[in-house]
């Protein structure tokens, strides 16, 4: 990779001081800090060279190119696949009620305190739900963990993926630039920003277009 030879380059250029002469009696101790500091300075070169490259998306996307969260894997590449724009409203599945959403999810379904309350639906181990915010339409989608289908999300290296938290939980969250979403047994489709949380063995993704990273961390402490 051409970021593992620039920093082996780096390392090559890197002056190594020369050990001074020392009293028998004080070397030891003057040789181990000599030797520590050009370690330091090292692994310090080499963590900031680290840190540029992740934060310029084309080397972000060439070290990063799966991550996951819970049932959710995210995966950067150069061209998104073939996907069209769809309503959020679009192949959710079949009207369910709580009941059964526990029975898929083996817990109960976590929803926000909406009256009245949005209906459940489900489509091949994911239960969704959708409500508005603001006037805006907003889809939470539920998946178990375990036993569950995977839900794949396809992203640019451009897409501003960002590790955050949803109370102490892990969350990903991801703007800016397009990515897909592809549910199971469903055509992908472009998503809007989205908001990806785990909740014991349940995973949480809440989708909008509108969503700012404040509204959608908002709106995650609601969902009990």
């Amino acid at each position: 990779m051409e970021l593992e030879s620039e920093l082996r380059a780096l390392a090559a250029e890197i002056e190594w001081p020369a050990t001074p002469a020392l009293r028998p009696e004080l070397a030891p101790r003057r040789h181990a800090t000599w030797r520590a500091r050009p370690i330091a300075l090292a692994l310090a070169i080499v963590a900031v060279a680290v840190a540029a490259a992740f934060a310029v998306p084309q080397s972000r996307g060439a070290i990063l190119r799966i991550i996951g969260l819970g049932a959710v894997h995210v995966e950067f590449v150069d061209h998104l696949p073939s996907a069209q724009e769809r309503p959020l409203s679009a192949n959710l599945g079949s009207p369910i009620s709580a009941a059964v959403a526990r029975s898929m999810l083996g817990r109960a379904p976590l929803q926000p305190r909406l009256s009245p309350a949005p209906t459940f639906h489900a489509t091949e181990g994911v239960v969704s739900l959708l409500f508005l915010h603001e006037g805006h339409p907003v889809l939470l989608s539920e998946l178990a963990r375990r036993g569950s289908p995977t839900l794949k999300k396809v992203a640019l290296a451009s897409t501003n993926v960002r590790w955050v938290r949803v109370g102490n939980d892990p969350a990903i969250w991801m703007a800016g630039g397009r990515h897909v979403v592809v549910f199971p047994h469903a055509a992908a489709r472009l998503a809007g920003h989205v908001l990806i949380w785990q909740d014991g063995d349940l995973t949480l993704r809440l989708e909008s277009a509108e969503l700012t990273l404040r509204d959608a961390l908002a709106l995650a402490a609601r969902i009990h």
